[in-house]
């Protein structure tokens, strides 16, 4: 109650009097840059002073030094002045206006050429946004996002939990692939019998319930019975050790037209593929998103990269 007390009952104005004297360096500067008086400067720093019952400024300093919590109040008045000069770029006639940082978290190899096309736009159109990207697994990011982190995700999920926000942006579809070691490299005439028995690498995440799991009800309805000889939660591993011989798997087929592995790879039956997996964009429901936040979801989801 009392923090929404101070909240309703702050002038804001005060807060950009601040800014502005930390900017500036003295009282008289601040004046001449705000057209108003000295006294007028200091009476409004003595109101704000009042109102968080607090010292804000080092008096008799050259240039004047703020004290720790005024340093405090400077970086979030500078927060909020930020917020408040991006509205008019939220409407997209000023979008060079916006600025400042987002966090992303995104799950590793997530290839799709529209979304690069999207990256490429964003930059385009919002220069001075900068991205903060961390790779995580998708379990991480989402385990992240519920904690009310301030970031964004993008990951694959099977069942989106219930605090988060979620928009299809694409689906990556998944193929059967061997590598250049293995057998079925050189062999003709492939069908989906000849696969019945054949040793696979497979993700932690084809279990049960996890993101992956309809590559395991692919195999299963398809009577692809070999034994599992490797397990990994990481998509290089799995390149390697299907390119070394140990087996196949199936692998986002955008990730490999992406790199040069395609000609290390081998494409195996069906020609239509395993399975589609969802990528989505995650963001907790209720923790207030900033402008720029706002802006880069409307943005992705508008631009259709499915």
């Amino acid at each position: 109650m009392i923090q929404q007390k101070l909240a309703d009952s702050l002038n804001w104005t005060l807060l950009h009097v601040l800014i502005v004297i930390y900017e500036e360096g003295s009282i008289s500067a601040a004046a001449s840059r705000l057209n108003i008086t000295q006294s007028a400067v200091s009476q409004n720093l003595k109101k704000l002073e009042e109102q968080l019952d607090s010292q804000l400024v080092i008096r008799n300093t050259k240039p004047l030094k703020l004290t720790p919590i005024g340093h405090y109040c400077l970086q979030v008045a500078q927060t909020i002045f930020t917020e408040i000069t991006s509205i008019e770029a939220m409407k997209g006639s000023n979008s060079h206006l916006l600025e400042g940082e987002i966090k992303l978290l995104v799950a590793s190899r997530i290839h799709n050429p529209k979304y690069d096309d999207f990256l490429v736009y964003f930059k385009h159109k919002y220069p001075n946004i900068t991205l903060d990207l961390t790779v995580k697994s998708s379990r991480d990011i989402l385990n992240d996002i519920e904690q009310k982190n301030p970031a964004v995700g993008i990951c694959l999920a099977r069942h989106t939990p219930e605090l988060l926000n979620q928009k299809l942006l694409f689906k990556q579809r998944y193929y059967l692939y061997c590598g250049y070691h293995h057998p079925l490299f050189s062999a003709t005439d492939l069908n989906l019998d000849s696969l019945s028995k054949e040793d696979f690498i497979a993700f932690h995440s084809e279990d049960i319930g996890e993101v992956l799991f309809p590559i395991a009800v692919f195999k299963e309805t398809h009577g692809l019975t070999g034994r599992i000889s490797a397990y990994t939660n990481n998509l290089d591993e799995v390149v390697r050790l299907i390119y070394t011989g140990y087996g196949i798997g199936a692998l986002p087929d955008q990730f490999i037209a992406a790199t040069y592995l395609e000609s290390n790879l081998r494409r195996l039956p069906p020609e239509e593929g395993v399975a589609d997996i969802p990528v989505y964009i995650f963001w907790h429901k209720h923790r207030a998103l900033s402008l720029i936040e706002a802006k880069f979801i409307e943005e992705i989801v508008e631009f259709d990269i499915s």
